[in-house]
């Protein structure tokens, strides 16, 4: 067995590297993921495709995942970006990435800067990203495969990753649950069939396999791993020879079929200095330095270099240039196995001395600690520290670590309330929401108030307002709650009670909370009183409310900064119609989220964007905005803000009368809403209503809002969120017939524009609505001139359709000519299809040739279906520009960019930029062509 035997029985997936190479070497990106028990021979495939590209001239970049790298964030990520030839991050690029904080404390920061300097190098030379054992990978790396697999797919960038198949990891398999043949292959290993075992056998020994050795070798199970080694055995015992072109075994010892014994056969023949070296690597789990197993063995480094060179000789470690590596997982496991128990006890806490005394992560010392079951009071307080300082970072880690404490700490320990608290904190952090909840609950009898508070924080994250709600009151019942507690409590339910549409008693529990709070809670507490005020109508109350509240937060520092009042000063701000200084603290909300590792928290701000978006009429940039937050919530298992997202969606899509799309996504968020994440439910009754006049119901439109019109004296949130909500209901309850539900929305619009005058758009909606339910011509004009000196460019326009239909109703066709153009011109700005259609209508009722306008129906593919956001951002990066300097030079997040991209993929059926830059000339071309005078003369 001297040759290296050639990969047998995988053709097709062979095929399927060659394929994905050649597409990437050409300017297309792929991404392959090989799933399969261990000792499938995944890593045999990578190691092919990794020889393949570097004869095609592309970039490398490996690495191999280990169980540490769990606890280590986006170290796997940077060390093999690092260590490719030439780096795609140079030591200059990663001081930059340390310079900017740290793994720890900048994570979106930190992926977005790696998927640049990732997008630079293939810009320059195609490049493949191999990453073994992913089911090994971190939550950051796994954060940074599913943000960067799809954002990076028109660059010459390939993904190979191996993993496996029992893993309970999902990491980037979510790009799998939604494929794409021609992108993204996810290829599940088979054993080896008996053609392929045969072989295998054959290029082993020269010759094929006789029936003995052909029996002997199917015991194998088709397992490539443990085929080699089954061989390899019998060849090292010589049991193997060659007679009349046949390889036959010899009788002997029969070699067992399970994995341990096979290895112990293969280790009798080493020096017993080497297994002792083995068995410390295996204690060690992970690639080691010779320094490292040196000191666990209490030798000198050179006195162990020969018993390494036979390690490696025998392929049982694998030399990675800094450290060594048992060449397969199972071979690691297997020696671990055969230790005793005292040994593998006493191996773990010399391994904890060891990497203390080197300096190691804290986290890995704790792990030996654990499993050499040394102190109790010790360990607790390591796995503690380690916690603490892996919960920004890898809050999933931190939450093991602190579960390993809680088996070590006694129950009647006064320091297990808190820790349970904080545990139940980071599940909901990493979105183990159903872990969390169990936890928290398996725990209220026996410890105290601090886990009712961690439990409904962790609720809140979830969306499940109801059930704060509920467990927040029954804390607040038990005697001898501490007014901290109380007032986190307080706060906490306050919030919850917006989504349950109880905005005064939000108010009541938010101002309590102020009270009683410590800093970091009165800055909560403040945002859910601004969020109230909002709700009830109180525009300017709500904003002096949420300045308040980050004011407090950025006083009392980083934990009160954690809650993100900002986002609920932009939506007030929104409110107000001061949508500049609204995008100006989205856009610091979204800077602090990555300076404090709050990923959860990624969704509110697209919400707010897109919320922004929809108020002043800019649909497409409203509807990136929501899609990159349905996606950033589905990737965090941040669910909460999704029904709302849809909502807006819908929104988008009645505009431009796609109903069939609209009703889907109503059903979809009412379906969410059913399984507990509830959402304010006048936004879903708006958006019903809308949908029920569009298929021309006005009764089914009144119906879907009884109820708001019914509360709208004490909740007017609808009339203060939605520009044209109050001249829509009006219009509703008109058209069906009910004057008097007409009449309450035009007094209570004017009872907001009165309290709020400064906010321009109260003040034109109850214009507009009276002049709606009055047909008072000089009140619709009245709301058009007010609404010329706001931002909401949409309610402008259907306050215009309405001065026409009145102009042209009094006999003023030139006048309501004029002002039907003005609209249709503002409609035609906003991508609002559907009124559109009503004004070309209008105007050709008016005797108006239609080809003086453009045409209505946008091509539903090709360089004409994009949308003006969408041309934007392609003309860009037609220009060589990345993702990055596109947001900064559009005043766009990276995200909402990614998401124009993609769109405009799709609609060219293109897949990478070179292709895109392709269709950007062709149509400038045919542009150009048109203005040509030879074209004009044709």
């Amino acid at each position: 067995m001297g040759e290296r035997i050639p990969v047998v029985g995988r053709n097709t997936e062979l095929a399927l590297i060659r394929q994905a190479l050649e597409a990437t070497k050409a300017g297309t990106g792929r991404f392959l993921l090989f799933e399969g028990s261990a000792g499938i021979g995944k890593s045999r495939l990578l190691a092919e495709a990794i020889q393949q590209a570097g004869k095609l001239g592309m970039t490398v970049a490996t690495g191999q995942a280990t169980e540490l790298d769990r606890v280590a964030p986006l170290s796997l990520l940077l060390t093999t970006l690092r260590t490719s030839t030439p780096p795609v991050v140079d030591a200059d690029g990663l001081v930059e990435l340390r310079a900017h904080g740290g793994m720890a404390a900048d994570r979106l920061w930190l992926l977005d800067r790696i998927g640049c300097l990732i997008e630079e190098h293939a810009r320059r030379r195609p490049l493949l990203i191999a990453l073994d054992n992913a089911h090994f990978m971190d939550q950051l790396t796994e954060l940074a495969l599913v943000t960067l697999i799809p954002r990076l797919r028109g660059l010459p960038v390939m993904w190979l990753l191996a993993r496996n198949a029992r893993s309970e990891r999902p990491g980037c398999l979510e790009l799998m649950e939604r494929p794409d043949e021609e992108f993204a292959r996810c290829v599940r290993l088979s054993t080896l069939d008996s053609t392929a075992v045969q072989e295998y056998c054959t290029h082993a020994f020269g010759a094929p396999a006789g029936p003995g050795l052909t029996a002997l070798a199917m015991r194998s199970g088709g397992n490539p791993f443990l085929l080699k080694h089954l061989l390899t055995t019998l060849h090292t015992q010589g049991r193997v020879s060659t007679a009349g072109g046949t390889a036959v075994v010899h009788p002997g010892e029969n070699l067992p079929s399970d994995f341990v014994s096979a290895v112990s056969a293969q280790l009798r023949h080493l020096s017993l200095a080497t297994r002792r070296l083995l068995e410390a690597g295996a204690v060690l789990n992970r690639p080691f330095s010779l320094n490292e197993v040196s000191d666990l063995l209490g030798r000198r480094p050179i006195a162990l270099m020969s018993q390494v060179e036979e390690a490696v000789e025998t392929d049982l470690l694998v030399d990675q240039g800094a450290a060594f590596a048992f060449r397969h997982d199972l071979v690691r496991d297997a020696v671990y196995e055969r230790l005793s128990g005292p040994l593998r006890r006493a191996l773990h806490q010399e391994t904890a001395s060891v990497l203390q005394r080197r300096g190691g992560s804290r986290a890995e010392v704790v792990l030996h600690l654990v499993r050499g079951g040394g102190d109790d009071a010790q360990t607790v307080a390591a796995l503690c520290e380690a916690g603490k300082e892996l919960a920004r970072s890898a809050p999933g880690a931190a939450a093991d670590m602190l579960f390993q404490a809680l088996d070590l700490v006694p129950a009647d320990a006064p320091e297990r309330a808190d820790l349970v608290a904080r545990t139940v904190r980071l599940l909901a952090s990493a979105g183990r929401i159903a872990e969390a909840r169990e936890l928290g609950e398996s725990m209220l009898h026996e410890t105290g108030f601090e886990v009712y508070v961690g439990l409904a924080e962790a609720l809140k994250h979830a969306g499940q307002d109801s059930l704060v709600v509920d467990y927040t009151e029954r804390a607040l019942d038990l005697p001898g709650v501490p007014d901290p507690v109380r007032g986190q409590l307080l706060a906490v339910q306050a919030h919850a009670l917006l989504n349950c549409d109880e905005p005064e008693r939000a108010d009541a529990r938010a101002a309590q909370a102020i009270e009683l709070g410590e800093p970091s809670t009165a800055a909560f507490a403040a945002a859910a009183h601004s969020a109230a005020a909002r709700a009830l109508g109180r525009v300017e109350e709500a904003v002096a409310h949420a300045v308040d509240a980050v004011r407090l937060a950025d006083e009392s520092g980083p934990e009160a900064r954690h809650w993100h009042p900002r986002y609920w000063l932009g939506r007030a701000l929104t409110a107000a119609d001061r949508l500049d200084e609204a995008d100006a603290a989205f856009d610091r909300g979204e800077q602090e989220t990555q300076e404090l590792g709050s990923a959860w928290s990624l969704p509110l701000w697209y919400f707010g964007r897109a919320e922004a978006r929809m108020t002043a009429g800019r649909l497409d940039d409203a509807e990136a905005a929501a899609l990159a937050g349905k996606e950033a919530s589905e990737r965090l298992g941040a669910l909460a803000v999704v029904p709302s997202l849809l909502i807006v969606l819908a929104q988008v899509a009645i505009h431009r009368d796609e109903l069939t799309q609209a009703c889907d996504l109503v059903r979809e968020a009412r379906r969410l809403g059913q399984s507990g994440y509830r959402f304010p439910p006048q936004s879903l009754a708006w958006v019903q209503a809308q949908l029920a006049y569009a298929h021309g119901e006005p009764k089914g439109a009144v119906t879907a809002l009884a109820s708001v019109y019914d509360a709208l004296e004490e909740r007017p949130i609808l009339l203060t969120e939605i520009a044209w909500a109050a001249p829509a209901m009006a219009r509703f309850a008109v058209d069906a017939g009910e004057p008097q539900r007409a009449k309450h929305t035009a007094r209570v619009a004017r009872r907001l524009a009165d309290a709020s005058p400064e906010t321009v758009s109260l003040t034109a909606a109850a214009h507009h609505a009276e002049g709606l339910v009055r047909g008072d011509l000089d009140a619709l004009r009245a709301a058009v001139d007010a609404y010329r000196s706001g931002p909401r460019q949409l309610a402008r326009a259907l306050a215009l359709m309405d001065v026409a239909h009145a102009e042209a109703a009094a006999g003023r066709r030139s006048r309501a000519i004029t002002v039907l153009e003005e609209a249709l011109e503002l409609f035609t700005q906003c991508g609002a299809k559907r009124s559109m259609a009503r004004a070309r209508r209008d105007l050709r009722n008016l005797g108006v040739r239609p080809k003086k306008w453009k045409p209505l129906a946008r091509a539903k593919t090709g360089w004409d279906s994009l949308t003006l956001a969408e041309l934007r951002v392609v003309r860009l990066v037609a220009q060589g520009l990345t993702n990055r300097i596109v947001a900064q030079r559009l005043f766009l997040s990276p995200h909402t960019v990614d998401t124009h991209l993609r769109h405009a993929f799709a609609k060219l059926g293109v897949s990478s930029r070179v292709e895109l830059t392709r269709h950007a000339l062709l149509a400038d071309q045919n542009s150009e062509a048109r203005r040509s005078p030879d074209h004009v003369k044709a």
